[in-house]
């Protein structure tokens, strides 16, 4: 983990994801943030406090929206049900409202809401594009402890294990 919680709710001042799932939310963070960076956080962690602050910004963010993820997915859950249709048909349907006096619940039968985190929880693929251009947005000019990008894809790598 790039950040710990303490530093979540402190120095980032997180308040959204609980205590219990943090810890779970930050290692899968962690691993998509190595993935990105090719592995450099792993074995070159930047040393100057600028770059380390980005960092563990970045893996806060990141944990958030996959905070975020989760709650979608489990609303949408509780709401998917299926409406039928005159010709007989079927199609999903999502609660759009709900109304107290006399009980009245309005359906939206295939709508969708176009936000991130939505789009986010359609695929794993989709997860991994928006955390990909979330992680380079904020790991943008941040360099590692030899000096070298984060982001840097290049070949020779300076200090890497085995390289050339």
């Amino acid at each position: 983990m790039y950040a710990d919680e303490a530093y979540y709710t402190t120095e980032y001042g997180g308040k959204m994801v609980p205590s219990a799932d943090f810890g779970r939310l930050a290692r899968r963070a962690g691993r998509i943030m190595d993935s990105v960076t090719l592995n450099k956080l792993r074995f070159a962690f930047p040393t100057e406090e600028y770059d380390v602050t980005a960092v563990k910004d970045c893996m806060c963010e990141l944990v958030e929206f996959l905070y975020q993820i989760e709650q979608y997915n489990a609303s949408a859950m509780q709401s998917v049900g299926v409406a039928a249709q005159s010709d007989g048909t079927v199609k999903g349907k999502v609660i759009s409202s709900i109304s107290s006096g006399s009980e009245s619940v309005s359906y939206s039968v295939g709508g969708n809401i176009g936000t991130s985190v939505s789009e986010a929880a359609k695929s794993e693929a989709a997860l991994m594009q928006s955390a990909g251009t979330m992680i380079r947005t904020s790991l943008s000019g941040v360099r590692d402890a030899n000096g070298v990008f984060l982001l840097y894809a290049g070949i020779p790598y300076p200090g890497k294990r085995g390289a050339v």
